[in-house]
């Protein structure tokens, strides 16, 4: 039985790594168009979608034949990323709750700015830039960290050290991890005032980083 067109776009959503909320912004739809979508959506809301994500597949998405990508876009030789380099994580997506990030820089790093590695020996999936203080003096803002993402079912936080947490509830998040004794962790910040405790349970990590590199202008 073919899926019904909302249930493709949640398919393309998927495939993304994007949130739906994301994928509403940059198709210029209504907050919660997807959720309140009962039936085909009109030719414009078609045209923003098309415009906004030119690689999907239009008639896939209307009549469900064909394949979800288009034919152009199958066709394409993978993008092969400078091995000295590795895409920067938009701010906008970090912050975005819901959002598989390692997904997200994966289907989209042709248009993501890249920045030089300077390690050696040591894969990195992407940067990130600290734009808070809850981790200060460790992580200043305007620091840049490289992740490394644990695969999944093989997390092992050491208790007390600081990871970088994708999570359906606060997007991307940089604390001290401590578990607790029913299976979730407690993030910890440096700056307790502003940045209490809270618990990540289990069913909110998307998927845990380890941040293997620091980089921070002297200027």
């Amino acid at each position: 039985m073919k899926h019904a067109i909302k249930e493709r776009i949640i398919e393309f959503i998927n495939y993304k790594g994007i949130s739906k909320n994301a994928f509403e912004n940059a198709c210029n739809m209504s907050k919660r168009y997807l959720s309140n979508l009962k039936g085909t959506p009109g030719a414009r809301i078609i045209k923003n979608i098309h415009d906004a994500f030119p690689e999907l597949n239009t008639t896939w998405l209307i009549t469900g034949t064909g394949e979800m990508l288009s034919e152009s876009t199958e066709n394409q030789e993978p993008t092969i990323l400078d091995e000295n380099r590795a895409p920067i994580l938009p701010t906008v997506v970090a912050g975005q709750p819901d959002t598989d990030i390692l997904k997200y820089v994966q289907n989209n790093h042709e248009n993501l700015e890249l920045s030089r590695i300077i390690l050696l020996d040591t894969p990195i999936d992407m940067w990130h830039i600290i734009r808070d203080d809850a981790m200060f003096p460790t992580f200043k803002t305007g620091d840049k960290i490289a992740l490394l993402a644990y695969k999944k079912g093989e997390e092992n936080p050491i208790p007390g050290k600081t990871y970088a947490v994708d999570t359906t509830s606060n997007g991307l998040i940089i604390r001290k991890l401590m578990p607790d004794e029913n299976g979730a962790y407690i993030a910890k910040s440096l700056n307790e005032e502003r940045y209490p405790d809270f618990i990540i349970k289990e069913e909110e990590i998307i998927r845990i980083f380890r941040i293997v590199y620091l980089g921070r202008s002297i200027v």
